[in-house]
């Protein structure tokens, strides 16, 4: 056996139940869902600002990663609130995400968790960031990938 998080499984079990950790725990609970019906129901013209103001931030994230071209390939998330990372290193995704959280109080998702097992790949999403926070938010995430992954 081993562990997820607080959760203990068969080892047979242990690839599918690492793609799906992230969406167990994120699953919108029905008060979410209903208010996602009653969006809908609004129509486009409620939605737009907000997708707007997603865009945005979009951009920023994007724009604060691009120092780090040399060794993070960011392709462009259209349409997503997240984007992922392939990071050119040594070290694997969990090693860098738990020395993410412990010394730059930033959090990102191994790419395992999505299935992504060929090197080195972070999930890092930005849809209930509000613009102010983005900036430093993704100021200490560039500068913990860069410390951590910079030289290797």
């Amino acid at each position: 056996s081993w562990r997820i998080g607080y959760m203990v499984a068969p080892n047979h079990l242990y690839e599918s139940l690492r793609k799906v950790q992230d969406t167990i725990l994120i699953c919108p609970p029905l008060i979410s869902q209903w208010a996602a019906v009653g969006a809908l129901q609004a129509g486009r013209d409620y939605c737009m600002p907000y997708l707007a103001e997603l865009g945005e931030v979009r951009k920023m994230v994007l724009e604060k990663l691009s120092p780090l071209h040399s060794f993070v390939t960011v392709p462009t998330p259209h349409g997503a609130f997240y984007c992922l990372l392939r990071v050119k290193t040594d070290l694997n995704a969990m090693t860098i995400v738990e020395r993410l959280i412990r010394e730059y109080k930033v959090a990102v998702i191994p790419g395992f968790t999505f299935g992504l097992e060929d090197g080195c790949s972070l999930r890092v999403a930005y849809a209930a960031m509000e613009k102010d926070t983005v900036l430093e938010g993704m100021d200490r995430l560039v500068k913990g990938l860069h410390d951590i992954c910079g030289g290797s």
